[in-house]
């Protein structure tokens, strides 16, 4: 078996290295030769004797050719510092090896680079306060300023070094979305004062200083709008696009933690106040921290915040109440990897553990995106530290550990060339919530990098049938002239559709049936095809000295067969004594007989329910037991012709046939006989023995179980009868004890004494 393998694989080997030196035979331009497959090359000798330019690279460095164009590829590290944590002495984090990479691609081929990231302890963390500050809010402020204590303690737990910072937001102060007679006070109907309605307000820039953000909190104070929608999606943008003003550390993980018990206007409801421009995505904050453009400017969509969130690497979690989550969480599945929705409680009380919760999530998992270019295809491969035992096809990992290596397989492949003319490029590796990233400098080969001068001249038009001109290995014609050495005169042709007429298909009128080019009237089939208009398939692992190649179906010579043409004779084999090729339950391969699932035997004649050749004998080998036990059957010249059957004595335990026959007395006997795989016809029959009835036993045996069944009887109704009686006497005694108990006096005992009344008489009534 191991040897049968061993062969295949040789054999597939053999027919890749064919097939590889046959595409590149094919290629008539160097860059199609190029393309065709890495190891093809392009000769530019202008002194070439050999039938194609286009040749194996092997052939190449064999001296067929001095000057050759070949694929190159390149793979340069030139950056990889070691993966390391924070360090408290200001040495940055590293978590992502290497951090630079040099490529040159080839169109087609495929570079692969290893790729470690490793989330560092105490990475810095930086957390914007985003609060909704609307009436309904008021206690929500209160509960914050109470929990800043343990606010601190809680953000230790993520990162030894964090910052935080505080804003606010209402909603933009025109109408509708405000009552102008309340300007000055929005909270006047509930007879309380409050501040007049802003859309965003600066409080306080990222600070490691936990009581300046307590203090900014509760020196806050708490404003109104009309609707219930708020201004959200305004703020939010503020602060991502503020990136000096709020003071984001680049290299650190930058989250915002919005709270709202309200919805947000998108792109559009700023048409409800007459303000038209579009959001232009740019800070607008004055020295104390308000947003000056909520008057000018539109909200943003939704689209533009989620680009601004992954261009800043800014992840943002929504805190918000039951009545308005669903809404986030559909918000969530538009933008998945920056984005987490917690259930917030009326007062905010639970905002720590949302708080826990969410920045877990974010640790947990690492998504990694790229900037690549639409002919630059980068797939990633990895097992998720172990999560996996093989490597999975995503660029996803949801089990991230602090300082545990994860490895990421990144395979880069020149899928086209560039349509623009753009053969470099830097693309960047990166993850969705870091600003760390593995750069890639991207070199592509260009189509055929000839450096070769023009020179139109006489020498080298001689190569080129003096109808153009020899310039990297290939002709570049004058006009009227194409082909590879342009030999092809157009004129002779009264246009080029009449030209193109000749490669035509008769069947459907293609050029060259799609599968080729042509070429001054004649088709150059692609790799794979034949025909003068490359109609047929070739046939592949058709040997030509056992069959024919009839358009790309391998037709077998006299006396051969098989999917290959291998087998000679012997198909005669396959075929059973009920004349059924394999009992057409499989198929003949070289005289032997290759069954279907669920069949076996030598002409695959035996299943689980049935044996085809047990049922082809069976009316002969009745007719022979017939004639064996002194009967005779008519039949037996027809059904056993050309049978050659033995009658044995020893008992057949293998592969044996049932027969099932009557004698006279009508008793069922059952018989046996096998059949030679080796030699037709040939049977071996074993006689069941059957002892015909003695009628005068049998007699004896029914009148001894019928005297036997009388005598259980009796003895069966003489055991009830004593056991009836012994219950009845039981009973009885029963009931003279309970009357024994009941009076206290021997039921059997009679009084001596005897007492009679005299009736009284008619007379006695007149005394």
């Amino acid at each position: 078996m191991k040897f049968l393998l061993l062969i295949t694989v040789l054999f597939t080997l053999v027919q890749l290295i064919v097939s590889q030196e046959a595409l590149c035979e094919i290629q008539e331009t160097c860059e199609s030769c190029l393309s065709a497959h890495f190891n093809c090359t392009w000769c530019t000798d202008k002194v070439f004797n050999a039938p194609r330019r286009c040749m194996d690279l092997e052939d190449s460095q064999d001296g067929m050719c001095n000057e050759i164009i070949k694929n190159e590829e390149k793979l340069e590290v030139l950056e990889s510092k070691d993966t390391q944590d924070y360090k408290i002495n200001g040495k940055k984090a590293v978590q992502i090896q290497p951090q630079k990479v040099k490529l040159l691609l080839v169109k087609g081929s495929t570079q692969q680079i290893k790729m470690t990231y490793r989330p560092a302890k105490n990475n810095p963390l930086d957390l914007y306060y985003l609060m909704d500050l609307s009436y309904t809010m008021r206690d929500d402020k209160e509960t914050l300023v109470k929990i800043g204590s343990e606010l601190s303690k809680a953000l230790k737990t993520f990162t030894a070094n964090y910052r935080i910072g505080f804003g606010s937001f209402a909603d933009k102060p025109a109408m509708p979305f405000i009552n102008p007679k309340l300007k000055d006070n929005p909270c006047a109907s509930e007879s309380m004062p409050c501040e007049p309605t802003y859309g965003f307000r600066h409080h306080l820039p990222l600070t490691d200083n936990i009581k300046a953000f307590v203090n900014q909190v509760n020196s806050s104070k708490i404003t109104a709008n009309l609707d219930n929608l708020e201004g959200g999606l305004d703020a939010l943008m503020q602060v991502v696009v503020c990136r000096k003003e709020i003071g984001w550390n680049e290299r650190a993980r930058k989250i915002v933690i919005l709270v709202s018990d309200g919805l947000m206007h998108f792109a559009g409801d700023g048409k409800l106040a007459g303000i038209t421009e579009r959001n232009d995505k740019t800070c607008h904050l004055d020295a104390s921290g308000e947003y000056e453009g909520s008057l000018f400017y539109d909200y943003p969509s939704l689209e533009e915040m989620y680009r601004e969130l992954v261009k800043n690497k800014i992840s943002v979690i929504f805190a918000v109440t039951k009545p308005v989550v669903g809404t986030y969480e559909r918000i969530h599945e538009l933008m998945p990897a920056i984005s987490n929705v917690g259930l917030l409680s009326t007062d905010s009380s639970n905002i720590l553990e949302l708080l826990k919760n969410s920045y877990e999530s974010f640790v947990k998992t690492v998504t990694f995106e790229d900037n690549s270019p639409e002919n630059i295809k980068i797939t990633y491969h990895t097992n998720c530290g172990g999560l996996y035992k093989k490597l999975k096809k995503t660029h996803l990992c949801t089990n991230v550990e602090i300082g545990k290596n994860f490895d990421f397989y990144i395979n880069v492949t020149l899928t086209d060339f560039p349509t623009d003319g753009v053969y470099n490029h830097k693309i960047r590796i990166e993850e969705a919530g870091l600003s760390e990233y593995l750069e890639l400098e991207v070199e592509i080969q260009k189509p055929c990098p000839c450096t070769e001068a023009l020179e139109d001249n006489s020498e080298t038009r001689s190569f080129c049938s003096d109808n153009g001109f020899l310039h990297c290995g290939m002709c570049k014609c004058d006009d009227g002239y194409v082909g590879g050495a342009c030999t092809c005169d157009t004129r002779n042709f009264t246009s080029i559709k009449n030209m193109e007429n000749y490669c035509r298909s008769d069947r459907d009128n293609s050029i060259c049936s799609n599968r080729g080019d042509c070429e001054c009237g004649q088709c150059y089939c692609n790799i794979g095809y034949d025909g003068k208009h490359c109609e047929c398939e070739i046939c592949l692992g058709c040997d030509l000295d056992l069959a024919y190649c009839d358009c790309g179906e391998c037709v077998c010579k006299y006396g051969f067969y098989g999917s290959k043409c291998q087998c000679k004779d012997g198909f005669e084999k396959c075929v059973s004594p009920n004349n059924e090729t394999c009992s057409n339950r499989g198929e003949c391969y070289c005289g032997e007989c290759d069954c279907n699932e669920d069949y076996t035997g030598k002409y695959c004649e035996l299943s689980e329910k049935d044996n085809k050749l047990c049922a082809y004998y069976e009316p002969c080998v009745k007719c022979l037991i017939h004639q064996q036990m002194g009967d005779k059957c008519q039949d037996v010249e027809i059904v056993c012709q050309g049978v050659n059957a033995t009658f044995i004595d020893e008992e057949i335990e293998t592969l044996r046939c049932l027969v099932r026959m009557t004698d006279k007395d009508g008793i069922p006997c059952d018989h046996y006989f096998k059949y030679n795989t080796e030699v037709e016809n040939e049977l071996s029959i074993q006689m069941g023995v059957c002892t015909p009835v003695d009628k005068a036993t049998v007699g004896l045996f029914i009148s001894a179980a019928t005297i036997l069944l009388g005598l259980l009887g009796v003895l069966w109704w003489k055991l009830w009868t004593m056991y009836k009686d012994k219950q009845d006497f039981l009973r009885f005694q029963k009931e003279v004890e309970a009357y024994r108990m009941s009076t206290n006096v021997n039921p059997i005992y009679k009084d001596p004494i005897r007492k009679y009344s005299i009736p009284k008489t008619y007379e006695d009534d007149y005394e």
